[in-house]
């Protein structure tokens, strides 16, 4: 059983010292700034709007859709070929009505307009509110996927994304344990790929275009508070630098069996 074990052991290891040339963590963010302006810390800038910026309070970053300022931070520059994840932290916080349909996070090149696998807060018709996801733009005929289930203000959600440039397609994860977690996903087939560089986090407070149905109408304005964004080549990479590990290490567990 020693013998075996150690070859698992030697194996292990092996896939250990491979593994970085197969996926890399891209970006590990728990805004550990001072409190005042994001843009100026770390990577972070502003790269559209001109009023409030988002706000480092107490180590999250606090947004608000009337402030319209919006930060990016970049990373190495994906390949058009390749799935880039993102993992994060995220409470919504109360208001008294229905939040528009707006999105506050998302995955996009060194630019100003080309944001793919954008994150929304929507509200649902027989009342509350849950995240959506859109693979791209949204239009009047191109429209968004919603969670599959209500969710409440004032709690942390972790919630994952992935964008896949040669399936066109995006991908989304709340409170997940591993990539094999329920989620939900949607394609764009128009979209061209793009080198993605960048995350953001966006403030707005005018609606997105989306389809008449289903009707995810709103007119109440929203904030956000994000923290441990981790961005990866894979959902693993994202999530381990990002708020929960979704999995016991590799040498954690080859000195289980070698014990045994």
């Amino acid at each position: 059983m020693r013998k075996t074990a150690t070859a698992l052991l030697v194996l292990g290891l092996t896939a250990v010292m491979v593994s970085p040339a197969l996926a890399a963590s891209l970006l590990s963010e728990g805004f550990s700034y001072a409190d005042g302006n994001l843009a100026g810390n770390g990577g972070w800038t502003t790269f559209s709007g001109a009023g409030t910026d988002v706000q480092v309070v107490s180590g999250r970053a606090v947004g608000s859709g009337p402030n319209a300022n919006d930060d990016h931070t970049g990373f190495a520059v994906q390949s058009t070929t390749s799935k880039t994840y993102a993992c994060f932290t995220v409470r919504i916080p109360a208001i008294a009505g229905a939040p528009k349909p707006i999105y506050f996070f998302a995955l996009k090149d060194a630019g100003t307009a080309n944001f793919v696998s954008r994150v929304y807060v929507l509200a649902l018709t027989g009342g509350g509110w849950t995240f959506g996801l859109s693979h791209s733009s949204t239009s009047a005929t191109v429209g968004v996927v919603p969670w599959g289930s209500p969710l409440s203000f004032d709690t942390d959600y972790t919630v994952a994304i992935n964008y896949d440039p040669v399936a066109k397609s995006s991908t989304m994860w709340v409170n997940p344990v591993t990539e094999a977690s329920t989620s939900v996903s949607i394609v764009n087939a128009a979209i061209p790929a793009n080198a993605i560089s960048t995350v953001a986090l966006r403030q707005s407070a005018s609606a997105s275009t989306l389809p008449a149905s289903p009707s995810y109408a709103g007119s109440t304005d929203w904030g956000f508070s994000v923290d441990n964004i981790g961005v990866g080549t894979t959902f693993d990479d994202a999530c381990a630098s990002g708020p929960t590990p979704t999995h016991k290490s590799t040498w954690g567990q080859l000195k289980t069996i070698y014990r045994n």
